[in-house]
């Protein structure tokens, strides 16, 4: 297949837009659809076209494995531009182009497998949606960073189109109340589908914010406290050693701030003896950091 696509030069293909109908703004009628006889371009005409329709036809008679194989490669060869000229109508949207041929590739070659006489008078009419399917489908399910619900992208895709017809008719862009009367979505769904952009590629943390400077570090502060996590852990490791009374005794003394006399009389003991209490913890915290 990559020899193929070498030999190939892209061709730039047209491809008729549909108009969306709206239900309060008045809009030119649409134009009529082409008939099956329109010429799209890269299309194969005269002795290639001739050819090509008899490859179609063997390709819906031939028992031949090998036969068939190779009708079919012939086909994806003469069609080759018409893949390339509509990956090309979705570059620069994230996807590389290459990555975007193999693609239309893949939906011309499932268009060939497929293709059965009596389906439509012309084969592009069949092969141009297969296509642009495969790309479509591609974007859907793989360029996500975080991926929306389907309904969200699917109203994203009406409400382009709706922005689209808007413009060309009154040479503005449309609010949300009125992409929603267009689209019969409510305004909250269409603002969830506009913020839903940013779910395709979010903004990088280490994108440069001016003078050098990543976009993080414009954001957020440092925490004051990040100094004493250390201390916290090691004050935790060595409550572990202590019982369950004389942890107490030190969260009154340290954790609150009572007196000795008050912490006495929270326990029922005298100033004195909490007094050796404190002492004896104090020693015996030592001896375990020492340890």
């Amino acid at each position: 297949m990559t020899s193929v696509l070498e030999r190939v030069d892209s061709v730039p293909v047209t491809v008729q837009t549909v108009q969306i109908p709206t239900r309060r703004l008045a809009t030119p009628a649409a134009p009529p659809r082409p008939s099956s006889s329109h010429a799209i371009a890269a299309a194969p005409t005269g002795d290639r076209a001739t050819r090509v329709r008899h490859l179609l036809e063997r390709t819906a008679t031939c028992a031949d494995p090998a036969e068939l194989r190779r009708c079919r490669e012939q086909l994806v060869t003469e069609y080759l531009p018409v893949a390339r000229s509509l990956a090309g109508r979705y570059a620069g949207r994230g996807v590389e182009r290459s990555d975007l041929e193999q693609l239309a590739c893949l939906g011309l070659i499932k268009a060939v497998q497929r293709w059965r006489p009596g389906l439509c008078d012309d084969f592009l009419q069949f092969a141009v949606p297969t296509i642009v399917g495969e790309i479509k489908r591609y974007f859907r399910d793989h360029t996500w960073l975080v991926r929306p619900p389907r309904r969200v992208q699917e109203l994203r895709a009406v409400i382009g189109e709706a922005e689209q017809q808007y413009r060309h008719t009154y040479g503005s862009a449309p609010s949300d109340r009125e992409l929603a009367t267009l689209t019969g979505a409510s305004a909250e769904d269409i603002g969830e589908a506009r913020a839903s952009v940013a779910c395709c590629r979010p903004r990088s943390l280490d994108e440069e914010q001016g003078a050098g400077l990543a976009l993080a570090m414009s954001w957020g502060q440092e925490d004051a406290r990040l100094c004493q996590v250390e201390d916290r852990a090691t004050v935790d490791r060595l409550l572990d050693a202590l019982t369950e009374r004389e942890r107490t005794v030190v969260r009154m003394r340290f954790g609150n701030g009572w007196s000795q006399s008050r912490i006495g009389k929270e326990i029922g003991v005298s100033q004195m003896q909490v007094s050796r209490w404190l002492r004896a913890i104090t020693d015996k915290l030592r001896c375990c950091v020492e340890r």
